[in-house]
């Protein structure tokens, strides 16, 4: 029995990692989760956030002034890449009616007199409804609608200093010229803002549920050293950062391009960034692997978290808007440190240097979290032995 349990003792990391790898193979559960959830996720969410920008938002016009100009600003909003002229209502009771039976998103209001203020050089009065509860489709509208009727003025005004004889028109209408250039983002999408954070949530919740359902169905080795609990460990989480390491290159290398996510980073910095938030999530889920007795229960309880997991990560609400200690709590997780240096990192083109705080951060977690585990590892299964122990007393005596 003891040169069993020796045997067992001096298995190397590579022996350790293979048996770990075949679990994870042999277990249909686990491997959905580890290998074929965060592709599917992924997908899922590119597909619905590909298009990064919502065009053509169904509006509907009211026009009680029946003149050219009003028909010109028509015509401006329906050729504009975000609306899309639906209904010319006659009345605004009734694009009321269209619009709280959601056919449509937006009311672009013309009062009667628009050409007659506007033209004599009096301020022309346009009313917007738009729907609040739908802020990108809200955005689009007003965007769209501002920047029509902003040029319609330009416009007019310039034809009004032409006719007074005003040669210098430019500097007049345009005293400042206002030149944007859109960085890391250009087409302000959403997509491109919001994903690269999910990828950074989904490899952290899936690792944490998929790494607490293989230890609750593997059977767990007898005789435990200390050395051992080291190499145990350490075996699992190898084999972990290597799956990830793959599903992360084919999801950047291939999902990325194929949606126009913007990635710029340096890929050796994006490496090394992925490889510290790596071991810190894989450490932190076989801390609380430990904490769960039944093979369903990871499921039931971590995958609930995923929301306020992706709350504290910054993104549905602005971390600066954060209480003190709701901001502290975060920074016990991963994925809110690597967040931002995954964002800062990957799509800005920062460098490692540039975001050392948040390194450092993570590997603290990643040390602090690995040190629990080979405890946890080591204490849990000294205590198994006590009690085989005793009860192998018992049954001599």
């Amino acid at each position: 029995m003891i040169q069993k349990a020796q045997i067992r003792d001096e298995a190397s990391i590579i022996t350790l990692a293979l048996e770990e790898l075949k679990s994870i193979l042999s277990d249909s559960g686990a491997l959905l989760l580890i290998i074929f959830a965060i592709h599917i996720y992924i997908v899922i969410y590119s597909m619905a956030y590909g298009a990064d920008v919502v065009r053509d938002v169904k509006i509907c016009i009211v026009d009680d002034d029946h003149t050219s100009l009003s028909r010109t600003l028509i015509n401006r909003l329906r050729s504009g890449p975000n609306t899309n002229v639906c209904y010319e209502a006659e009345s605004l009771e009734m694009a009321k009616e269209l619009f709280y039976s959601h056919k449509v998103y937006g009311i672009v209001y013309i009062p009667q007199g628009f050409e007659r203020e506007t033209i004599g050089g009096k301020q022309g009065d346009i009313s917007l409804i738009l729907d609040g509860g739908h802020l990108l489709l809200y955005r689009q509208v007003l965007e769209q609608a501002a920047a029509d009727i902003l040029e319609l003025g330009v416009s007019i005004e310039i034809e009004r200093l032409i006719s007074h004889g005003n040669s210098d028109v430019e500097a007049v209408v345009e005293p400042i010229i206002y030149d944007s250039h859109t960085l890391y983002n250009p087409s302000l999408g959403y997509g491109s803002f919001v994903m690269p954070t999910i990828l950074i949530v989904i490899i952290q919740q899936t690792m944490l549920i998929g790494i607490a359902m293989v230890r609750l169905r593997r059977r767990q080795r007898e005789c435990h050293t200390l050395s051992m609990s080291i190499k145990i460990t350490i075996s699992k989480i190898l084999v972990y950062i290597a799956l990830y390491a793959v599903n992360s290159t084919i999801i950047l290398s291939t999902v990325w391009p194929i949606f126009g996510f913007p990635y710029n980073g340096a890929t050796l910095d994006v490496m090394i960034l992925l490889l510290i938030y790596m071991i810190a999530a894989a450490s932190l889920g076989i801390v609380i692997s430990y904490l769960f007795k039944r093979r369903e229960a990871p499921i039931m309880l971590l995958l609930w978290t995923s929301v306020p997991v992706l709350l504290l990560a910054g993104v549905s609400y602005p971390r600066e808007a954060f209480p003190e200690w709701l901001y502290l709590l975060g920074r016990l997780l991963p994925s809110s440190c690597a967040v931002d240096s995954f964002v800062a990192i990957g799509t800005m083109g920062a460098t490692l240097s540039d975001r050392l705080t948040d390194i450092l951060t993570l590997v603290v977690l990643a040390t602090g979290y690995l040190t629990i585990a080979v405890i946890i590892e080591y204490r849990t299964h000294k205590v198994k032995k006590i009690i085989n122990n005793s009860i192998t007393l018992k049954k001599i005596y």
